[in-house]
């Protein structure tokens, strides 16, 4: 038995204590998500627009501006909540008219924690990143979120077998 447990602690000190999550884990700086640049579209523009940037740069959000001041967001939400079925010509509809106004923000050196809070208590998947001067900079998805998670088990992630497989499948809206 002290074969087994010795073997167990040999194997505990071999593993990387970088990679294990705990709740100062989410005490870094958002800056460490490595987020890209925003995608920001002028709030004089049409929600076709803001349609057609989102479909090419194939992303779920995109912020709202006047010059560099953030007005608002626009995201997949939006779309259906706000636009389809609800303006007949939406192509051509302002955008300032659907998009989500004075969205709630944070800064690159905000805590990881504050990004979660903020998804979780109010239900955002995407949240703006910006400067001192509230100019944005970047956003935040709840994808990138998980996937910095998953950088900290990358063996466990990577080194799956016996996934269940059910046949091809896709992204959903690919």
């Amino acid at each position: 038995m002290s074969d087994f447990i010795d073997e167990e602690m040999n194997i505990a000190d071999e593993q990387d204590a970088s990679t294990a999550l705990s709740s100062e884990t989410f005490l870094h700086p958002v800056e460490e998500l490595s987020l890209p640049p925003v995608i920001a579209l002028e709030i004089k523009s049409t929600v076709g627009q803001a349609i057609d940037l989102m479909q090419s740069k194939k992303i779920g959000s995109l912020v709202i501006v006047d010059g560099q001041r953030l007005m608002g967001i626009f995201t997949e939400r939006d779309v259906l909540m706000r636009v389809i079925g609800k303006i007949e010509d939406w192509r051509n509809a302002p955008i300032h008219e659907v998009m989500t106004g004075s969205p709630q923000t944070l800064q690159k050196q905000d805590e990881i924690a504050y990004v979660l809070n903020n998804m979780h208590v109010g239900g955002y998947r995407h949240v703006p990143i910006v400067d001192e001067n509230e100019t944005p900079i970047s956003m935040v998805s709840i994808k990138d979120v998980v996937s910095w998670i998953l950088d900290h088990f990358p063996q466990e992630v990577t080194n799956l077998t016996g996934e269940p497989f059910r046949g091809e499948k896709s992204r959903e809206g690919a």
